[in-house]
């Protein structure tokens, strides 16, 4: 399998990636309403998986552009965890595609180190926030479901606090520092 799979334009990954954002939130609003369990209950799985799968690439690409950073092309490619040779996670994770943005490096010379630092920051930020707006909402469907919700965000915020150092974003952030 190649390692990038499919290249989509600039704008097609951030339309891709603002729509994903706003099938999140009206899940979000939809879940309490409908009542109906599982489906209530997948509903706001499914918003959480959103705001945390979408809202990655798209605050790469926003602060980026705010600070001066070119892109190339959005793509759907390979994990950063497959590099670290994890027994089970990393054979998952190579046939499972991911979103990713194309830096224009050329770019990032003209650019002060904590802005770019900036912009690979944003990424694991908001895959780390935006999941923990589906709590509130998981608690007004059901107790159960708040307390799933706010595993699976704690869980995903220590997976990432912990991974991201070493092969994604706070790497990154750390390699332009120095």
């Amino acid at each position: 399998m190649s390692r990038h799979f499919r290249r989509l334009s600039l704008a097609q990954g951030a339309s891709l990636c603002i729509f994903g954002v706003l099938v999140g939130l009206a899940l979000l609003i939809v879940a309490p309403r409908i009542r109906l369990f599982p489906l209530d209950v997948l509903f706001i799985l499914v918003a959480w998986f959103c705001f945390w799968f979408f809202s990655h690439d798209l605050a790469h690409h926003i602060v980026g552009r705010m600070v001066g950073v070119s892109f190339r092309y959005y793509f759907l490619g390979r994990s950063a965890i497959t590099k670290m040779s994890l027994p089970i996670a990393s054979n998952l994770l190579r046939a499972v595609p991911v979103l990713g943005l194309k830096i224009d490096k050329s770019s990032l010379n003209s650019i002060s180190p904590n802005n770019v630092g900036a912009m690979y920051a944003s990424g694991a930020l908001s895959s780390m926030l935006l999941p923990w707006l589906t709590v509130p909402t998981g608690y007004a469907i059901n107790f159960p479901v708040g307390i799933l919700l706010t595993i699976l965000t704690v869980a995903n915020d220590v997976f990432t606090l912990y991974f991201s150092p070493q092969v994604g974003d706070i790497h990154q952030v750390r390699m332009v520092r120095g």
